[in-house]
């Protein structure tokens, strides 16, 4: 995504919206299909996408339903009542102001948790190695406040996808799930994807948001591994 990683950072309130990142990925799977990636025609594509990606995954699949053949959602739901109010409990900062000798050229719309206090408050949970938290706070990406503001409104129902879909999340997910722990907001999953070939809903004990960087994180990738080899992936 634009803004992420080792990508340029556009402006951080007007380029860098949820759906821009829509359109992105879907320009990328028709040059897939089209053979202009590597100059092979892809026939089969899954996207995983986890938090943000999970969301992007979902709304590509409800604008563009035959763009995949596969969708591996990880940590989220449709649950809307706490994503703000946990954002806003990481504290977030422009990253230009917490560091401006590391990240001081970067759009100061483009935030960061300003703790690793708040950071683990935000998204760790439960069942974790502690010695984790100083790698995960040093190399934490950035939000956007263009995404941040609309991503909510990229979870949707998907009546017209067709493909399997597997979701996994972290039990005590208080990001997307409403509280201190999901009860049923995952399996909205069957409700959302009503066309779709297949549901698998996996939910991890003891696990927060940043479910790989706990100890179920090994398990959801074989999950989601399996997943995708039984749907000829």
């Amino acid at each position: 995504m634009a803004g992420a990683g080792n990508s340029s950072f556009p402006d951080a309130l007007r380029e860098t919206q949820t759906q821009v990142y829509v359109e992105t990925v879907h320009q990328v799977v028709q040059q897939l299909r089209d053979g202009k990636v590597g100059a092979v025609k892809w026939n089969k594509i899954a996207l995983v996408g986890f938090s943000i990606g999970g969301i992007i995954a979902n709304s590509i699949s409800a604008q563009y339903p035959s763009d995949l053949d596969a969708i591996v959602l990880h940590g989220i739901t449709w649950d809307h009542t706490w994503i703000y109010p946990a954002f806003l409990s990481g504290l977030q900062l422009p990253a230009a102001q917490i560091d401006p000798g590391r990240w001081g050229s970067i759009h100061p719309l483009y935030q960061t948790q300003s703790t690793r206090d708040a950071r683990e408050a935000h998204i760790f949970y439960g069942s974790f190695d502690r010695g984790i938290l100083e790698a995960d706070f040093y190399y934490r990406d950035f939000a956007s406040l263009g995404a941040a503001i609309t991503f909510a409104y990229h979870l949707v129902d998907a009546p017209e996808y067709r493909g399997p879909v597997f979701l996994g999340i972290g039990e005590n997910d208080s990001t997307f799930c409403g509280g201190t722990r999901c009860i049923g907001q995952p399996y909205e999953l069957y409700n959302r994807y009503p066309e779709a070939s297949n549901h698998t809903v996996q939910v991890y004990e003891n696990t927060g948001h940043l479910i790989l960087m706990h100890h179920a994180g090994a398990r959801l990738m074989e999950d989601s591994l399996h997943f995708l080899k039984a749907h000829g992936f």
